[in-house]
């Protein structure tokens, strides 16, 4: 029986947005998932993991990659890619080109620029776009040509499926997009994201305004019009039977703004967010070539923290790749094919000559493998779910990754697990305060501005209570927390009650307390535990077992402090998802006699993890249905052959009662 009905809504319409560090590799991912399965780009499981003097695989991860690449050599089919510059480049259309040129000489833009262009200048660059404005001239026909054509597009419909695939915007980007970086990469890419800061903002990419609540999704909302372009055409010419497969498959590189990939995520059940993500010396000698003067280090590495931390907690119009990667459903690790190799060739050597020493190492720790093998494995999750199970490395940062949502703290929620080196769990922790002392997220702000309306005193501290009179307030000496909490919250609670809605007002109490304490920024003063922190904690105060050479899994990556406690407890590997600012690794991990080796995660977490590893149908049915077999136990067997013959005796019965009435009617003739 052939299946593919049944899977039939999995594989026909798919959405995979790319998110990541510039540099990380997103756009090797979105070109592989635009060509699909070809065997030169994959390697064959056979050739890499396969011992052949053993005649057997030499872990169980290349028997998974065996079945996965098995299954894509025929079912992994290209994607079409939309690329989030070139969007950009249709709301430019929708204007003139004399406007887009006024765009660039405006002072408006040159005040976005601020400290850029001075930067840049000093450097050898040009403190303007001239030189951009020569190269763009020759292609003033042409955008105009276009920006008439679009105007005149219905939306969404065939015409603009037409107009973004097929006629002659994606060789017109390229050469638009090309120009725009012809002085400075850095100074193009700053642009571009001062105009979808603008299209986030006001819905106009020219218009610096106030945000705008209903402009946030000014960007998606054109880009799922693409798409909704796209899966009529596919549609169209799978009625008029021009194509086999009504499948509609898209790549969209690449998403910056949590707030972007929240929308696609409640319009799409089949979207998945595909973070990419790279060592940083890997990174940056895979920049280093792209970026040369007047786009010095110090003036990239300023715009890539720029991006990568986004704005402030109320800037939800800016690129913010930290919380993209965050919320992303699956991860992976850019590795090159070399770097594989070498990384394997270090595991196994430092296995080989442990065992030439008293103390035999034992290290079950998954192989690496090349970027290319992890998106083939996902590709194809997606469309057959339940192919292979997960990894053990994916089931132990799915229990870090639920316990995060535990997390009493309001700015950012960090989840991890402890193993042992089985990866047996051995703890969970999430950041919160510690035990007795009451979560952020669940104290309101209005108890303590009028305590007495309210008994909830146990919520709050002491410290927190302490109040200076107006009259022996002196704004010279260091306020007191009620005074500042009252300052930033009194007012601007009456005044926004109807856009609260009845949400709670909660505080954080480091905010605060940095905002007016001269020590300035200071960490210690968070109320919560971290992650790490609790779960190593969490043995300590159950008397749980040691765990040496064990493994530790977080959802961010280990601050120094947890660096070096995870470093006392002798923890062997560090699994983390997001960077986390700080000189963790070069300072405490790699050093002395016990380094921990940290390990970006590869792998399905959150509702994904349930999505592409929950099969449709047991494979055991599966395969009875495709083959026809169907294995009956002996006890079956023999149970059937007794019912057959009672069933033969019953008609053997019935036989011989019918000769006999027959018999009767023969001797006795009326």
């Amino acid at each position: 029986m052939d299946l593919s009905n049944i899977y039939s809504l999995r594989n026909n319409f798919t959405v995979i947005g790319l998110t990541g560090q510039i540099g990380s590799g997103c756009s090797e991912v979105a070109e592989q998932l635009s060509k699909g399965f070809n065997k030169e780009d994959f390697k064959d499981p056979f050739k890499i993991g396969f011992d052949y003097k053993n005649k057997e695989f030499k872990h169980n991860s290349y028997r998974k990659y065996r079945i996965i690449y098995n299954y894509a050599a025929i079912n992994f089919k290209s994607y079409t890619q939309i690329n989030y510059k070139d969007v950009l480049v249709l709301f430019l259309l929708k204007k003139s080109f004399d406007q887009f040129i006024m765009f660039l000489n405006s002072e408006k833009l040159e005040n976005a620029f601020s400290g850029l262009f001075e930067k840049l200048k000093s450097n050898g660059g040009e403190p303007n776009f001239k030189i951009e404005m020569s190269e763009l001239l020759p292609l003033k026909e042409e955008f105009n040509e276009l920006s008439e054509k679009f105007n005149k597009i219905d939306i969404p419909s065939n015409d603009l499926y037409d107009f973004y695939f097929k006629g002659k915007f994606q060789s017109f980007c390229k050469k638009f997009l090309g120009a725009l970086k012809k002085n400075s990469r850095i100074k193009r890419n700053k642009l571009l994201k001062i105009i979808s800061i603008n299209l986030r903002m006001s819905g106009e990419p020219y218009e610096f305004s106030e945000p705008l609540a209903d402009k946030a999704f000014t960007i998606v909302e054109l880009i799922n019009d693409i798409i909704k372009s796209h899966r009529k055409f596919i549609r169209k010419l799978f009625e008029e039977r021009r194509i086999d497969e009504d499948r509609t498959q898209i790549v969209i590189d690449d998403l910056r703004n949590p707030i972007e990939i929240m929308f696609f995520r409640q319009r799409f059940a089949a979207f998945y967010t595909l973070a990419v993500n790279r060592k940083e010396d890997s990174r940056r000698n895979a920049l280093s070539n792209k970026y040369s003067t007047p786009d010095t280090k110090e003036i990239r590495e300023e715009f890539w923290e720029e991006e990568y931390k986004g704005g402030k907690n109320d800037e939800f119009f800016k690129a913010n790749i930290s919380a993209c990667i965050q919320q992303a459903d699956i991860h992976i690790s850019f590795l090159s094919e070399e770097e594989v190799d070498e990384e394997n060739q270090k595991q196994e050597k430092q296995i080989s000559d442990s065992k030439n020493t008293k103390k035999a190492e034992k290290d079950n720790t998954t192989p690496f493998f090349s970027w290319r093998m992890q998106l083939l494995k996902y590709v194809s999750l997606i469309g057959q779910p339940g192919l292979i199970p997960p990894s053990p490395e994916e089931r132990c940062m799915q229990m870090a990754y639920t316990a995060k949502h535990n997390s009493g703290c309001i700015s950012r929620h960090v989840g991890a697990a402890i193993t042992d080196e089985n990866y047996s769990i051995k703890a969970v922790g999430w950041n919160t305060t510690p035990e007795g002392l009451v979560p952020c997220v669940l104290r309101c702000a209005q108890d303590l501005i009028n305590p007495q309306i309210t008994s909830d005193e146990k919520a709050f501290t002491p410290y927190e209570y302490e109040y200076v009179n107006e009259d022996e307030y002196k704004p010279e000496n260091e306020p007191k927390f009620r005074n500042e909490l009252i300052l930033k919250f009194e007012k601007q609670i009456e005044q926004n009650e109807e856009n609260l809605k009845g949400r709670n007002v909660c505080f954080c109490f480091k905010d605060i307390r940095n905002s007016y304490s001269k020590e300035g920024k200071n960490q210690v003063h968070t109320r919560s535990l971290h992650a790490e922190e609790n779960a190593f904690l969490q043995i300590a105060k159950y008397g749980g077992m040691g765990i040496e050479n064990g493994k530790l899994f977080t959802t961010a990556s280990p601050c120094e402090l947890c660096a070096k406690k995870a470093y006392q407890l002798g923890i062997k590997v560090i699994y983390y998802i997001d960077p986390y600012p700080g000189i963790s690794d070069a300072h405490i991990l790699s050093a002395g006699n016990k380094p921990i080796k940290p390990r970006l995660f590869n792998g399905a977490i959150g509702k994904a993890y349930h999505w592409l590893y929950d099969p449709i149908i047991p494979y055991k049915d599966e395969m009875t249905l495709l083959l026809g077999n169907n294995f009956k136990d002996y006890a079956t067997k023999q149970r059937k052959k007794a019912d057959d013959y009672k069933k033969d005796i019953i008609k053997k019965d019935e036989k011989i009662k019918e000769l006999e009435l027959k018999i009767q009617q023969l001797e006795n003739p009326k």
